[in-house]
């Protein structure tokens, strides 16, 4: 068994000497469809229904049943954390505020809750802002098309009063948020729930103008705002939770995209399959005179188709291997840059699982031609040239 090991060890080697820019092209081609693979499986993921609820823009709107632009008391959304199947929720005031030459306004969203982090995060707040926000008590962020309105920088301390209570709201300009995150976000800023609400007169105070609910599986999304509903369908106000406007396209979307995403993926699949039979067809119709030599010499059917299946292993292996680290490596250099749109990407637990059978279907598939070709072989056949 090991001398025949050897032995097809050495025609393969023999073999990968000859035509060695075949094998490299074989290699490529299987790497690029498997960086593919890794990197479209690691896009579809988060649309899929199960995870479109940890995507920024997931998340359902809670506002006051009653009135479209009234409040409802700090309580009820604290309560809202206690619904089963609610991850985070996060809240807001809000404030206005004079700025530049007294012609223009400042809007504070002042938030709270446990999903604070991840909205400012989806933003552009780096964790390093964040620290900074959350240890500067009337700390504000402010989007990018705000702070050129109102001539605003960081470290800038104010006192200006609300249009909306009367009081004075002392702040302290933390950071300028980058832009680009939506026309609505660049124009406001953003401070804590807390310090807000102590300023507010009583009939301002503990008041909530909405609530973000991000849930556990976006999938059941429809489910829990009925739950949100009916839990305080008696309240005073009541409350009723829809689907934000960018979690309602989300969900319409993700059905299209995954089919897209996975056209794609069939597509490579498909050709890579395509190039490996033809390459490997013409492939062993051009070494048949010398297999049939090798065959008059004692090298039998089975050893040589044996090296052959050797040769295509080791091809294999390299392509995989090297699309994997690259699919790896470019979803390392995405994730910064779009992470606060689409969450962290991460190649999901099928794309792996379903990789090795795929590539020995394909093995399986490349080698019929070849299989049939060697097992037709004769001595003779070394007069083909």
């Amino acid at each position: 068994m090991l001398s025949d090991f050897h032995t097809m060890s050495c025609i393969a080697g023999m073999r990968a000497a000859e035509q060695p820019q075949r094998l490299l092209y074989l290699a490529a081609t299987l790497a690029v469809c498997t960086l593919a693979w890794v990197v479209l499986s690691a896009f579809s993921s988060p649309f899929l229904a199960s995870r479109v609820g940890t995507a920024v823009n997931a998340e359902l709107a809670v506002a006051n049943a009653q009135t479209q632009n009234g409040s409802f008391p700090l309580r009820h959304a604290l309560r809202i954390e206690e619904v089963p199947g609610v991850s985070t929720v996060s809240y807001f005031g809000l404030a206005s505020l004079p700025c530049g030459d007294g012609r223009s306004s400042l809007s504070i969203n002042a938030y709270g809750g446990s999903g604070v982090d991840s909205l400012l995060r989806g933003r552009g707040a780096s964790q390093e802002v964040l620290d900074r926000w959350r240890s500067t008590r009337n700390g504000l962020l402010v989007g990018a098309d705000a702070a050129a309105r109102c001539n605003l920088a960081p470290g800038m301390s104010l006192s200006p009063r609300d249009h909306l209570s009367g009081v004075d709201v002392p702040v302290t300009i933390v950071a300028i948020l980058p832009g680009g995150h939506g026309v609505l976000d660049d124009r406001i800023a953003y401070g804590h729930y807390d310090y807000l609400n102590r300023l507010m007169p009583d009939e301002r105070s503990d008041q909530v103008l909405r609530a973000r609910v991000v849930g556990g599986n976006a999938a059941t999304l429809g489910e829990l705002a009925q739950s949100i509903d009916l839990a305080f369908a008696s309240s005073d106000p009541p409350l009723h939770a829809t689907p934000a406007s960018g979690t309602e396209s989300a969900l319409g979307r993700f059905g299209q995209v995954q089919a897209l995403l996975g056209l794609i993926m069939g597509a490579m699949a498909t050709c890579a399959l395509l190039v490996w039979v033809t390459v490997l067809a013409h492939l062993v119709t051009q070494r048949r005179p010398t297999m049939a030599v090798l065959q008059s010499m004692g090298f039998g059917r089975g050893l040589q188709f044996g090296a052959l299946v050797l040769e295509m292993v080791a091809v294999i292996t390299a392509g995989a291997v090297l699309g994997v680290l690259g699919g790896q490596g470019a979803i390392a250099l995405l994730n910064p840059r779009i992470s606060w749109l689409l969450g962290p990407l991460r190649v999901p637990d099928w794309a792996f699982a379903s990789l090795l059978p795929a590539l020995l279907l394909l093995a399986a598939i490349a080698l019929v031609w070849p299989a049939l070709q060697v097992r037709r072989l004769r001595p003779i056949d070394h007069l083909l040239t």
